[in-house]
């Protein structure tokens, strides 16, 4: 098994795709970041020889400030991870399982090690490691970023947090990334294409995000706010503002749509994800096993 599993991160490493997607990731969150350095710096004055120029709310600002110093940044990475993040893993987990049948790499794969199980379980392992350290890479850019922020400001913001918090929040954000990259697998194995992968990730992702609209529902309480629970997107959302506060952040100040009241309890997100997860490896599993495997297409 390890060796499957060295064999899938050899291949995803030296995937032109995979360091394209890590290099727009890891853009696009310097991108925020100085976004969010320019309307806290005209809020302070910064640029303009003291003469403010306030965009946002105090509120806000304020929170744009504790995404800019320690611990704050890492919640903010983390966030990001779980936004941008999550459309770069899709593509990222199409290009490994799809294009493993149009180059007919997986028929020659599977004639060496016909374990299909222990194959797929190789995959997805490979995708996870690389996941994992994109979202180390993104941390450590993020950390030398509010390095930068904080000898340009006066005051970042600062808040305790206990030893475990990063470790539990990297984990808890790519445990939030599972059930979209199995779903893009599932997809890629029943339509044996990049293609199949990319549409049914996406479309989980759109699908999932336009349901997650209606979870202000939720506060009705009774079986309206059971079902809506059963909805993958509000225990994502509970998880991602763990993430968020475990790093003294509160997203809920950023955005008047979302209220924390109604979010599912932290046990139940954590089995509702597992569930979704595990309906989608399974799916993936049986399609593997029941289809014939050709070669090049």
């Amino acid at each position: 098994m390890i060796n499957l599993i060295r064999a899938e991160w050899f291949k995803l490493t030296r995937r032109p795709l995979a360091w394209v997607l890590l290099a727009a990731f890891l853009a696009s969150l310097v991108l925020l970041l100085l976004v969010e350095f320019l309307v806290v710096g005209l809020d302070a004055g910064l640029f303009s020889g003291g003469a403010r120029a306030q965009l946002l709310s105090e509120v806000q600002v304020r929170q744009f400030r504790l995404h800019l110093g320690f611990p704050g940044i890492f919640g903010a990475v983390l966030g990001h991870v779980n936004g941008v993040g999550g459309i770069c893993a899709i593509a990222l987990a199409a290009g490994a399982i799809g294009s493993e049948y149009s180059w007919g790499t997986l028929r020659t794969q599977l004639a060496r090690q016909p374990d299909r199980g222990r194959y797929l379980l190789a995959k997805i392992a490979g995708l996870l490691l690389t996941l994992l350290v994109g979202i180390l890479l993104a941390l450590m850019l993020g950390g030398l970023l509010a390095l930068l922020f904080g000898a340009l400001m006066s005051d970042t913001g600062s808040a305790p947090i206990s030893v475990l918090a990063l470790p539990i929040g990297v984990l808890r954000a790519l445990y939030v990334l599972l059930p979209y990259v199995l779903c893009t697998v599932a997809c890629g194995v029943l339509g044996r294409s990049v293609v199949a992968g990319a549409i049914g990730g996406y479309l989980f992702l759109a699908a999932d995000a336009g349901l997650g609209a209606l979870s202000f529902l939720a506060g009705l309480g009774g079986p309206v706010a059971f079902v809506l629970n059963l909805i993958i997107q509000p225990n994502i959302n509970t998880l991602i503002v763990l993430n968020s506060q475990s790093f003294g952040l509160d997203p809920a100040a950023l955005t008047r749509t979302m209220d924390l009241t109604t979010l599912p309890a932290p046990l139940q997100a954590t089995l509702v994800i597992g569930v979704y997860s595990a309906l989608f490896i399974i799916s993936a599993y049986r399609s593997l096993l029941r289809r014939d495997i050709g070669g090049a297409a």
